[in-house]
């Protein structure tokens, strides 16, 4: 077995027992945008199934967007062949966030849609968790962008509910940088669709991304410090405005 997959499985092992995202029984709706984390993710997810004691359902939806040139039938084929269905969605979310009439950020827009959209598939499928193919440097980029964009100190989590706990978000990609997970996908030569949105590499999560790029290559113990900082947390040496609490951190 080729390092990377030995260690994608190890750290995804570690992210689903570190914050406890799959139970028994689970039936997950797992995100399929085509790209190569969500197509890593399924085949990961998958595979696993043939190592653990603990059972659990995949069920795959993908969202159009609505581009010409979108082709999303080898991905389908592909999550088909693995015995998972496949259901499509199909929207015309990516043309309307980019049309004249949205005056918000286009990317914003457009992931607020689908985002309900697989919460509303979720439900009707039967799914209490919806398995997201967002990767490490996902969450050290959303970091940042609430920082200098959002005004506040929050990131993605591994684990999320939503409604009271109806349906749960899970990241089994969190402890994953990005370059192992496509040197992986490489290895076992798996599927991918060409993202036809003409905003994907524009905006601002590109501009953090490059930045931080910057500094992973100066130093390869950069991307760990960040992370372990997410879980150690010094409330008492952060300023909070007069008579208000500081709050609880897990």
């Amino acid at each position: 077995m080729p390092f990377v997959e030995r260690k994608v499985r190890r750290l995804v092992g570690k992210s689903i027992q570190r914050y406890q995202l799959i139970d028994p029984e689970d039936r997950i709706l797992v995100a399929l945008s085509g790209g190569v984390d969500s197509t890593a993710l399924l085949w990961i997810l998958h595979e696993r199934l043939r190592r653990i004691p603990t059972p659990y359902e995949l069920v795959a939806l993908h969202v159009t967007l609505g581009f010409d040139g979108e082709d999303h039938s080898p991905v389908q084929r592909w999550g088909e062949s693995l015995g998972i269905p496949v259901h499509i969605y199909h929207s015309t979310f990516g043309l309307e966030a980019h049309g004249p009439e949205n005056r918000e950020n286009p990317c914003f827009l457009c992931a607020r849609r689908r985002r309900a959209a697989l919460f509303n598939e979720a439900r009707r499928l039967g799914c209490a968790k919806i398995a997201f193919g967002h990767n490490l440097d996902d969450l050290i980029e959303t970091f940042f962008m609430n920082i200098l964009y959002g005004s506040q100190i929050a990131a993605m989590l591994p684990r999320q509910p939503f409604f009271g706990g109806e349906i749960s978000v899970i990241r089994p990609l969190a402890l994953l940088d990005s370059d192992t997970i496509r040197r992986f996908h490489r290895a076992r030569g798996l599927p991918w669709t060409v993202n036809p949105c003409p905003s994907k590499n524009a905006g601002k999560r590109q501009e953090i991304r490059d930045i931080l790029q910057g500094l992973y290559r100066k130093n390869r113990k950069i991307r760990g410090n960040i992370l372990n900082a997410l879980h150690n947390v010094n409330l008492e040496y952060l300023p909070r405005l007069p008579g208000k609490t500081s709050p609880q951190y897990p």
